[in-house]
């Protein structure tokens, strides 16, 4: 879907431009009831699925890949629908399949009927997860895109955090079923959201990009790319077997939180409250390497980045349960540099035109290492009974990222969306 320009577009700077509190507030709050449900919040039903399923470990973390792996795969369609049809249509469909799931979550009696449910799970987050959100805030931002992005992802961190906490609150309260129930009204309260707020591009309210105006921010917007050009960049496949490692790491790990902490003798409550330090400290990394990005480079920061996951990681191998608090908490905030830095590099690389088609071929990668972490991570410690070897997959992973980090050459945003050569 090309750029509407039917009137000059004006520049305006500062807070009151309406990316900042439309459109990067807007995301926020999207992905923090999407992602804080589907990624955060289902980890507390964890322990009762065990018991109502009579299942291991292993064959409930296979929905979690069954989800991440749909939403992988139908991201492609999503992010295509995104640029040709517009953004709010996709996400209301999302929104309605996330909502439809998990009620039916709360009616779930076998194995079977749960990999469907989190099949439907993962269309919804294709839909109205994080790929449409950066398309979004993409378009309105040229110059700060790495703090736009990093105040947007912020929402993941907020959700994934204190979700589960409330989950955890609903389930002693009422019983874990009734909470699922709860859970479906959530995603309901966004489509006010979606259509009210939600802007597809600055030029359709008379705006530019922050940052640019006129030709040249239609310049730095980038060329209409097709998904065989995408993937024929070096680029990409630096930025996303990075990405596929990382996304595998971060849900290794929040994905098993919850039963690994239970196995360290932590109360349900105590496990619940471990996912607010990693997930705010997740936060506060997005938007710490938002504003450092802008000023010192994508790249040195997403390296160090990628160093403190590396050294949390580190921790969580030695299966000390004093140090789990603190190494969640250099894991979190690693994670989220490592998370909105991914996201901003990919805008830079290939202009926000096509931006649509890159976050769907990307997600193909990046949740597909999501999709494998959990699951992988619970065959190892079905296996071994212990989570010690799949943490050190998790390392070595981390650091294969780094190297991959290094190797990629990053442009300023203005250079690389004029640099990509149309085809």
């Amino acid at each position: 879907m090309s750029d509407p320009v039917n009137v000059a577009p004006r520049a305006q700077h500062g807070w009151r431009y309406y990316g900042w509190w439309g459109v990067v507030l807007a995301s926020l709050l999207f992905i923090f009831v999407t992602n804080g449900l589907t990624i955060g919040g289902i980890q507390a039903f964890d322990p009762h699925l065990l018991a109502a399923l009579q299942i291991e470990r292993a064959p409930l973390k296979l929905g979690d890949t069954i989800q991440l792996g749909t939403a992988a795969i139908f991201t492609l369609l999503t992010g295509w629908a995104a640029d040709r049809i517009g953004v709010r249509p996709v996400m209301t469909v999302g929104v309605l399949l996330l909502s439809a799931s998990f009620y039916g979550f709360s009616h779930v009696e076998t194995v079977g009927g749960l990999y469907a449910l989190r099949f439907v799970m993962g269309l919804g987050l294709a839909g109205a997860g994080l790929a449409v959100c950066v398309v979004i805030v993409s378009r309105w931002f040229i110059s700060r895109r790495g703090l736009a992005l990093g105040l947007m992802l912020a929402g993941t961190s907020l959700g994934s955090g204190l979700l589960p906490i409330v989950f955890t609150r609903l389930i002693e309260a009422h019983d874990w079923r009734q909470a699922a129930a709860y859970g479906a009204i959530a995603p309901l309260l966004l489509l006010p959201i979606i259509w009210l707020a939600f802007k597809e591009w600055p030029a359709r309210i008379g705006l530019a990009p922050y940052g640019g105006a006129g030709a040249h921010a239609a310049s730095l917007a980038g060329p209409d790319l097709s998904y065989q050009d995408i993937v024929s960049r070096r680029e990409f496949w630096l930025i996303g077997a990075s990405a596929f490692a990382t996304f595998y790491s971060i849900l290794a790990v929040s994905n098993n939180l919850f039963l690994h902490s239970k196995d360290l003798g932590f109360a349900p409550e105590a496990s619940a409250a471990l996912f607010v330090p990693l997930f705010i400290m997740g936060l506060i990394g997005k938007v710490v390497s938002g504003v450092l990005s802008d000023i010192f480079g994508r790249k040195r920061v997403w390296i160090l980045s990628l160093a403190l996951m590396l050294a949390g990681a580190l921790m969580l191998v030695t299966l000390q349960k004093s140090l789990v608090l603190f190494a969640i908490a250099v894991f979190g905030f690693g994670w989220g540099g490592n998370y909105s830095l991914l996201q901003a590099i990919a805008a830079d690389a290939f202009g926000s035109r096509a931006l649509g088609r890159v976050m769907g071929a990307l997600t193909v990668l990046d949740a597909g290492g999501g999709a494998l972490g959990p699951w992988v991570t619970s065959l190892l410690y079905d296996r071994y009974g212990s989570y010690a070897p799949g943490f050190t997959l998790v390392c070595g992973l981390i650091v294969v990222s780094i190297l991959l980090a290094l190797a990629l050459r990053v442009r300023s945003p203005e250079r690389a969306a004029t640099a990509v050569p149309a085809t």
